[in-house]
């Protein structure tokens, strides 16, 4: 009568092969977590950026300049609910930042950079 069942040799090799399959998926889902954070920031500063830009149309500003982020959400064209995607920091934490505003030949644009995040303590 023959025994059934695995031999010693079988069971490292499944082991193995479903230790490989774990990691390559681990690998593939933090780049893909990594991409949407990326992602996330860039809508983030677009936001702002555009934000910026109806700001200089409504106030006529044709001049290179700065804004500040309180004067765009004082203007309502920025929600205070917006947070950042890196930190979870809410917008107001941002108040005095500004968003640049710039004019090239007649032509308009508007750039803001997330702040480095704040050093933990330790």
């Amino acid at each position: 009568m023959k025994n059934s069942g695995f031999t010693l040799v079988e069971l490292i090799i499944t082991i193995t092969l479903i230790a490989i399959i774990s990691v390559t998926i681990g690998v593939s889902m933090s780049g893909m977590l990594g991409r949407q954070e990326e992602r996330q920031a860039e809508e983030y500063v677009n936001t702002i950026a555009e934000a910026a830009c109806v700001y200089a149309e409504v106030n006529d500003i044709t001049t290179s300049t700065s804004v500040k982020i309180s004067d765009l959400i004082s203007a309502g064209l920025l929600s205070s609910e917006l947070t950042n995607p890196i930190s979870d920091r809410p917008i107001t934490d941002y108040n005095d930042n500004t968003v640049s505003i710039t004019w090239n030949n007649g032509e308009k644009s508007c750039s803001y950079t997330i702040p480095e995040l704040p050093q933990s303590e330790e």
